[in-house]
């Protein structure tokens, strides 16, 4: 067994400030200069890695990370903030390579195991959108060996089952051993298939499972008719310039790969995990990335909008991807197409992570405020989760804040205070319609959260408006239109909602 100690801080790390910070740009990696993360023709965003604010944000996340590196006594860590389609800032910690003393950086390659399957998840929306299959399909239609023993009355497993862990399927191929790393051949896994019984039916519960997106895998390849490193460099990879990203059997040896080490053991030493080969692998924990590259595919998940084409998944097929197809019973968790949904507050996060010896990964995203925070360590335990987590607490509200372009003060319509007053339903419910920072809004003065409970008016006519709320609002007030109905001399004396079928009066 070949072990090697943590390091210790080095000497530049243990000087003032401004010292370590001009180690940090120049030896480990930093990237502070609102890079586009995606191919050309994306939508452009402000620049948010210049606002004070959000530098100010960074600068105490680069000390916490240093600090989990050292509490933690991590081998390396590099992690990156995205913000839309920019990589706002990046930074590696620690050693790569402890042994030959070669520091982490965003460019440093690192196995991401399990986060693997998005891109095998997104392989398969792909061939929906060319109408090669249907998530609706069942896999049997594509896969003729696909025939596992079935529950009474099963329904069949369909291709969204592989890629959301509800078909059933137990989480390892038979014959799968972690202990010694080794792995079935895609032969061995076509075989086993007819032998190896469903957990329970499909859509019963959510089992994670290693097998299914084998599966998924050589579901790619046959309806691709391309093997499945192939199909992912040339589909995706290359369309997004993730230039350094490969797909890995486990047994190959490259100079930007990082070493992946052990646990840490009572006497301080780290052992050099040996990797699991086989291409059986490849769709489920194959892909081997740095953090400047997997920025490119976070951005992608920004492009959700109707008009949005390309160049690797259309903004419907994102959406779909990132809609929940399973719910806990507690509604805190979920699962995507390939995305765990985690719900934090009011906040859901598209998240995934990835382990495998010596190697953690994690990749969470705010769909929202459009900020995700890589993680990358080669240090078995690392707790890449609750550092991503940590971080995008740290960031999310600067640079939303930031991406928010400044509004020039807006000059009330002369007219609008005619409209304003107090007005009552049949009920008793009271709204109350006021000037805002230039705009009319409704304000719902009775609700337990006066932010939540004020909506903008668009004008559309004269007397008529179009309510205005953001994308989190659910309910009767997303897109209804509001028209008041005026007395001689043109003031308000009530307004109409939903075509009528509403009204509120005036009281003062």
């Amino acid at each position: 067994m070949v072990a090697y100690a943590v390091p210790k801080l080095s000497k530049a790390r243990k000087l003032g400030r401004k010292q370590v910070l001009l180690v940090a740009v120049f030896a480990c990696g930093t990237h502070v200069s609102g890079q586009e993360t995606q191919p050309a023709g994306s939508p452009p965003t402000v620049n948010v890695a210049d606002n004070d604010a959000v530098r100010q944000a960074l600068q105490k996340l680069d000390v916490w990370l240093e600090g989990r590196l050292l509490k933690d006594h991590l081998t390396s860590l590099a992690v990156g903030v995205v913000y839309d389609q920019q990589l706002v800032w990046s930074k590696g910690y620690g050693y790569a390579d402890v042994a030959r003393q070669v520091p982490a950086t965003d460019q440093t390659l690192y196995r991401v195991a399990s986060i693997t399957k998005l891109f095998t998840a997104t392989a398969v929306m792909q061939l929906v959108e060319r109408g090669k299959l249907s998530l609706e399909d069942p896999v049997q239609k594509y896969l003729k060996w696909f025939t596992p023993p079935e529950p009474a009355a099963a329904d069949p497993v369909l291709v969204w089952h592989l890629l959301t862990h509800t078909g059933g399927l137990q989480r390892e191929i038979p014959g799968m051993d972690w202990d010694k790393l080794e792995v079935e051949t895609p032969a061995e896994v076509e075989a086993a298939a007819a032998l190896t019984p469903l957990k329970f039916p499909p859509q019963v519960r959510q089992k994670y499972s290693n097998y299914a997106f084998m599966v998924a895998g050589q579901l790619v390849e046959q309806v691709a008719g391309v093997p499945y490193r192939e199909y992912v460099e040339a589909r995706i990879f290359q369309p997004l310039g993730m230039s350094g990203t490969r797909v890995l059997n486990g047994d190959e040896t490259d100079p930007q790969l990082a070493v992946p080490y052990g646990r840490r053991c009572a006497d301080g030493l780290r052992p050099i995990e040996p990797q699991m080969p086989g291409s059986a692998l490849q769709s489920v924990g194959g892909i081997a990335t740095s953090v400047r590259d997997l920025a490119r595919f976070a951005s992608l998940q920004f492009c959700t909008g109707d008009d949005y084409t390309g160049p690797v998944l259309t903004g419907r097929s994102l959406r779909e991807m990132h809609r929940p197809r399973w719910l806990a019973p507690d509604w805190g968790r979920g699962q995507g197409i390939g995305w765990f949904l985690l719900r934090r507050d009011r906040t859901i996060l598209l998240a995934h992570e990835g382990g495998l010896p010596g190697f953690r990964s994690a990749l969470l995203i705010n769909p929202v405020q459009k900020v995700a925070v890589i993680v990358l360590s080669n240090s078995d335990e690392a707790n890449v989760g609750a550092i991503g987590e940590g971080a995008l607490g740290v960031v999310t509200g600067p640079i939303e804040k930031a991406a928010q372009p400044a509004e020039p003060p807006v000059a009330a319509d002369a007219d609008l205070a005619r409209f304003e007053g107090l007005y009552r339903n049949r009920w008793g419910e009271h709204l109350r319609v006021a000037i805002v920072g230039g705009k009319l809004c409704v304000l719902a003065i009775e609700a337990d959260d006066i932010q939540a409970g004020t909506t903008t008016l668009e004008r559309l006519g004269p007397t008529t408006f179009r309510t205005h709320v953001g994308e989190l609002r659910m309910g009767g007030d997303v897109e209804d239109v509001v028209e008041f109905a005026v007395d001689a001399e043109g003031h308000a004396t009530s307004f109409t909602k939903e075509s009528g079928a509403y009204r509120f009066h005036r009281v003062n």
